[in-house]
């Protein structure tokens, strides 16, 4: 079974998580009647309820999505003409791409790898051409894939676990347009969208050439059984239907394992933990579980945070769903998200693709609306920090708090559902996000619990979130050079206690790993909080 690196040194056991006919509207009937008529009939087709500004007459409008469907398959057409509709995305804006199929129908997994070659001549460049001759404008800021667009871009080139040129098609399409296109690792594309505050319209209005240039997400599923009146897959159907509706007052499971070593035992502080301390501190239902076995049996989930296959003790295969009279991880409510921390959940969304690790294709058919995955290995530190991706629950739509949480772009992560997706009771901000007793406005690492404050080299970042020992604005390579010589020498620092155990040894090197690449804090000494009016790109 593969395994997640969670660093970027050479393999020495440190492994972690390795997922129409329209039809025609009578305009002498006037605007009101035939936003009610459209709202009726997505309610049918759809089999979900009628939109909610339709009581009113006002049908809802979605003008800056684009969706990408591939011609040759029925499937992915239907699922892009049942989203338009029920999201009323203007009909030009279903972009049909030419991609050969050996199996319109999508049973096997063969669309859901393509040559960079072929991405460049077959998606990238129908999409530019589009924007620049259809979007001058530039309103599109979302993009929609279907299942029949590929999932991976093959990069036949060498290829390490920190540096790559194959990527999640989605990601590469989120940065179109910049110099993140065909990115080889992280190092060289960390994301400034990461922790931002702004909503995606108004940051990309202020930084207009940063990336990503686009929120990306995708339509998919399992291809059978389908649905006998729309053509679209079951699951892809009931995905849809469970985008509206959700509430904060259901449950979320952090589902989390003490008995994980390395740097996935650091991550359950980093991410397991803390995002469990953002929720209650958002007063929303919550279940920790730090034991070793796999959660199962639980009603009204949310949202849910899981080691999924990597979990020390797991049903086994297919690991989510019904297993030996258990449901795993129980029954999901509408509008539920989910990040499974697994190097490959999003492999592929093809019946009968062989297990090893789980697949974020059960937790949709489990009945998840939203999951967050990965294609290919995405090492421990880049995949989407949960703690973050929780603003869905304070009313940001998930395709946003999804790119919100990711660290890096050009990379293997992508978002499943819809990115529209929003909770309709979504809850204020709280005055003290990571609830250790600190307020945010004064706290020096916002997010994760530090009540403790530790602060060794007084630069107002906090211990607990600030491995840039050098003091160059990023953690890196030579920060965690700097550490592993220390431990090596026995000459530490008090700066170098990270996870606030008193000591200095391994846990610190993999907690620094977790941020490696990325910017210390957030706390006190972040200018960009200081200034409060969203973050800036970084170079």
């Amino acid at each position: 079974m593969k395994a997640l690196r969670s660093d970027t040194r050479p393999a020495t056991g440190a492994h972690s998580i390795r997922r129409s006919v329209s039809g025609q509207r009578d305009a002498r009937r006037g605007a009101r009647r035939e936003a009610r008529h459209r709202a009726l009939a997505v309610a049918w087709a759809l089999g979900i309820a009628v939109l909610a500004g339709s009581a009113r007459g006002d049908a809802e409008q979605h003008p800056e999505v684009l969706i990408l469907v591939n011609e040759a398959s029925p499937v992915s057409v239907a699922i892009g003409d049942a989203y338009r509709r029920a999201r009323g995305v203007p009909a030009s804006q279903v972009l049909p791409l030419r991609i050969p199929l050996e199996d319109p129908g999508l049973g096997t997994a063969a669309h859901e790898t393509v040559s960079r070659q072929d991405y460049l001549r077959r998606v990238r460049d129908p999409v530019m051409r589009f924007l620049s001759q259809d979007d001058r404008a530039r309103r599109i800021q979302i993009l929609v894939t279907t299942k029949g667009v590929p999932l991976y871009i093959r990069d036949d080139g060498p290829v390490s676990y920190d540096e790559q040129r194959g990527a999640a098609l989605d990601a590469e399409l989120a940065v179109l347009g910049t110099r993140y296109e065909g990115s080889a690792g992280r190092a060289s594309s960390p994301n400034p969208y990461f922790r931002a505050s702004l909503p995606f319209a108004a940051w990309r209005e202020r930084f207009p050439e940063a990336p990503p240039r686009f929120l990306v997400a995708r339509l998919t599923g399992y291809a059978t059984p389908t649905d006998a009146k729309t053509g679209v897959p079951a699951d892809v159907l009931a995905l849809l239907q469970r985008a509206r509706g959700g509430r904060t007052d259901a449950r979320w499971l952090i589902d989390a394992d003490l008995g994980q070593r390395g740097g996935r035992g650091a991550a359950n502080a980093a991410m397991f933990a803390a995002t469990m301390a953002r929720l209650r501190a958002l007063d929303l239902d919550v279940i920790y579980d730090s034991g070793v076995a796999f959660r199962g049996g639980l009603e009204r989930l949310i949202g849910l945070v899981s080691w999924g296959s990597n979990a020390s003790r797991h049903p086994g295969p297919p690991f989510f769903g019904d297993i030996d009279g258990t449901r795993y991880p129980g029954a999901f409510a509408p509008g539920a998200i989910a990040v499974n921390l697994v190097s490959t959940n999003g492999r592929s969304f093809t019946a009968g693709t062989p297990y090893g690790q789980s697949l974020a294709a059960d937790l949709i058919r489990l009945g998840a609306a939203g999951v967050a995955s990965h294609v290919a290995e995405p090492t421990l530190n880049g995949v989407a920090r949960p703690r973050l991706l929780v603003d869905y629950a304070r009313g940001v739509p998930a395709g946003e708090a999804f790119f919100r949480s990711v660290p890096f772009l050009s990379w293997t992560n992508a978002y499943i559902g819809d990115p529209l997706m929003t909770v309709a009771d979504p809850r204020p901000p709280a005055a003290d996000g990571d609830g250790d007793g600190v307020a945010d406005r004064t706290d020096n690492c916002r997010e994760r619990p530090n009540p403790r404050q530790r602060d060794s080299d007084g630069d107002g970042w906090g211990n607990r979130c600030d491995g840039d020992f050098d003091g160059d604005g990023v953690t890196g390579l030579s920060d965690a050079a700097r550490l592993q010589r220390a431990l090596r020498t026995g000459r530490v620092e008090a700066r170098f206690d990270l996870d606030g155990n008193g000591r200095v040894d391994t846990g610190d090197l993999d907690t620094l790993l977790l941020d490696l690449f990325l910017p210390p804090g957030p706390g006190t000494g972040d200018s960009r909080f200081r200034a409060r009016g969203g973050e800036p790109p970084r170079p």
